[in-house]
């Protein structure tokens, strides 16, 4: 039986040359993916890094998710809630097995991954270093802690979405970015003029920034 906190959540697992001293890119797929779906973009981003990428256990009509999406805007929190604890569980028993410092560990994401890897960030801020967001959205109205609860003081974000996503509305994505940064975030906001896509210039922009850290 899959367990979603353990290492018999399908997952891909791929070491770089020195494991402990590397990075490790947590890669949190889009609806409808799996965990094979992020590797090249894990690359692109850090080469040197430990790749780390566990499937999204949910299902909406059919499509692997994270949690789902009940209508536009508007997500299933407490799935949301569940998935956060049980991804810092997975990031746990994974750094016990493989050995990688889950000190340096970056959560990936893509669309529904990318609003996981931000809501791990808020609900579970010991599990990563930063987050890499891309067509991401505020799942929250209310985020489910009282104000202050969540230091996010040296942790870097990075939001990059298109000018065209009807699935990132700026009103909701400005509001999320106001919210990380009042928790005391770095926050770099990243815009293409394009739809729910990865654009390229942003990854070889965050590939240089992150090389930087």
């Amino acid at each position: 039986m899959v367990n979603p906190r353990d290492l018999s959540r399908p997952h891909v697992w791929q070491p770089s040359a020195d494991v402990e001293n590397s990075k490790t890119l947590l890669l949190l797929h889009g609806s409808g993916a799996d965990e094979h779906d992020l590797l090249g973009l894990g690359k692109a981003l850090d080469p040197n890094a430990n790749l780390l990428s566990p499937r999204g256990l949910r299902k909406s009509d059919g499509a692997n998710r994270f949690f789902a999406l009940l209508e536009q805007d508007t997500y299933d929190e407490k799935a949301v809630i569940e998935n956060s604890a049980e991804l810092a569980d997975f990031l746990w028993a994974a750094a016990g097995e493989y050995g990688f410092n889950p000190d340096n560990v970056y959560a990936v994401g893509f669309s529904n991954g990318a609003n996981a890897a931000t809501s791990l960030l808020l609900l579970q801020p010991d599990s990563v270093a930063g987050v890499v967001a891309m067509g991401n959205n505020k799942v929250f109205d209310d985020t489910p802690f009282k104000k202050g609860k969540s230091d996010l003081t040296g942790k870097h974000v990075w939001v990059a979405n298109g000018a065209a996503d009807a699935y990132s509305p700026q009103v909701r994505v400005d509001a999320l970015i106001e919210e990380l940064i009042s928790l005391g975030a770095k926050v770099e906001f990243m815009l293409h003029p394009g739809g729910h896509t990865i654009a390229m210039e942003h990854v070889r922009q965050i590939a240089s920034e992150l090389a930087q850290i």
